[in-house]
């Protein structure tokens, strides 16, 4: 198998994201885009539906591996002797470089990706599954960070019930489905975050 082939599907989970394989895919991708598709227009909608769930894939990749990355950064500096109140400083400085946006962005990208892991489950695996868009996960954890986790994780559980459901509601939609469920769970704390 060469380095850009894709991994069978038996191969490890950590074949299919090696650098290399994903750039492979990413140039095969740009060669196709050098002349017309040669898809009818059937093909053309349903190549469109599944690059965009590539591209949800994609995100919630970039999110466990920002995780990874926190995670095994942190121990390397605790082996180190790193006073724990500054241990992760810098991690965020890491996912914006490796994603090409600003400092305070890839702070947002790894708190999001930690949050929803961690205390959104249900969301964690229908973006993992393309169900949801990052933008959307980021909606439902804003609209969620007032509550204690356990009513977080019952927004969680109700708003990811459903994945094709979820896949169909729009970021709007997530958004006012965790604002309602939010106050309906804990409505002082509601109040609270809009003051």
């Amino acid at each position: 198998m060469s380095e850009t082939t894709p991994p069978p599907p038996s191969s490890p989970p950590g074949a299919t994201l090696r650098a290399a394989v994903i750039e492979g895919f990413r140039a095969g991708l740009t060669a196709a885009l050098n002349a017309p598709s040669g898809l009818d227009d059937a093909g053309r909608v349903e190549a469109i539906t599944a690059l965009e769930d590539l591209v949800r894939v994609a995100t919630a990749a970039q999110a466990a591996l920002a995780r990874e990355l926190d995670a095994s950064q942190r121990a390397a500096q605790a082996g180190a002797g790193v006073p724990a109140a500054r241990r992760g400083l810098g991690i965020g400085a890491q996912v914006a470089l490796a994603r090409k946006e600003s400092h305070h962005r890839g702070q947002r990208h790894l708190g999001l990706a930690k949050v929803v892991a961690a205390e959104m489950p249900a969301l964690w695996a229908a973006w993992r599954q393309g169900k949801v868009t990052e933008y959307a996960a980021t909606l439902a954890a804003r609209e969620t960070a007032c509550l204690e986790v356990e009513d977080r994780h019952e927004v969680d559980r109700l708003l990811a019930a459903d994945p094709d459901a979820l896949d169909r509601m729009s970021d709007r939609e997530v958004a006012a489905f965790c604002r309602r469920h939010a106050a309906r769970l804990d409505a002082a704390s509601v109040v609270r975050r809009q003051r």
